[in-house]
């Protein structure tokens, strides 16, 4: 699971038109809603600037904390190449966990397929312990990043255990910032799209 929102999101608005506010959102969030295709991740919901997706849940496989991982840079830069009303870059924080989640359609007017259970929670946690333009991961995705040789070339950065969430009761492990990933079949100082693309190609290949 992945949660996003944006820095500042509260003073943007403060100073924006609603126009300017949804035009802002529309730009970006069509841009990551193309990137829910390519990775083929669920898209579970946008609360105001909160956008939360997931892996795993229509058609499990044993790559998903990498779809999200990489979907996770590909949402960092892509917020370099969108501005607010006054013309800043938009600056966003991200958190990763991976874990079992409850999932249904609920309710009778305007249904929706839901996630609940506490790894939800958790997986709000580590977004809301990230900082401006950081993708902040759990102990567990980052276990499942580094499980396959071929497709383990993330840049991890380890975090001082007093940063794990509070309510994150497995002692093991520490967080970490993932800064970003590398394919071993494209040159090294390529964009990170291309690395993700080339690792994205070999799954597809794959399966």
């Amino acid at each position: 699971m992945l949660f996003s929102d944006i820095v500042g999101f509260t003073s943007i608005c403060s100073t924006a038109t609603p126009f300017m506010v949804i035009s802002m959102l529309e730009m970006l969030y069509k841009d990551f809603d193309e990137f829910c295709g390519f990775f083929d991740v669920y898209k579970v919901e946008t609360i105001g600037d909160a956008y939360c997706v997931a892996s795993g849940l229509h058609r499990a496989g044993i790559y998903d904390a990498h779809k999200v991982a990489w979907m996770a840079l590909r949402m960092i830069d892509a917020c370099s190449k969108h501005n607010t009303h006054d013309g800043q870059h938009i600056k966003m924080r991200i958190g990763i966990h991976t874990g079992t989640v409850l999932a249904g359609v609920v309710g009778r007017k305007m249904p929706r397929y839901c996630l609940f259970g506490h790894n939800v929670t958790i997986a709000n946690k580590f977004e809301s312990g990230s900082v401006e333009c950081k993708i902040n991961i759990s102990p567990t995705t980052k276990n499942w990043l580094i499980k396959h040789d071929d497709y383990n070339n993330f840049d991890l950065h380890a975090r001082d255990p007093s940063c794990l969430p509070k309510e994150y009761t497995n002692a093991e492990g520490t967080c970490y910032f993932l800064e970003g990933y590398s394919h071993p079949t494209v040159e090294c100082d390529a964009k990170v799209e291309h690395h993700i693309e080339a690792a994205m190609n070999q799954i597809n290949e794959t399966n």
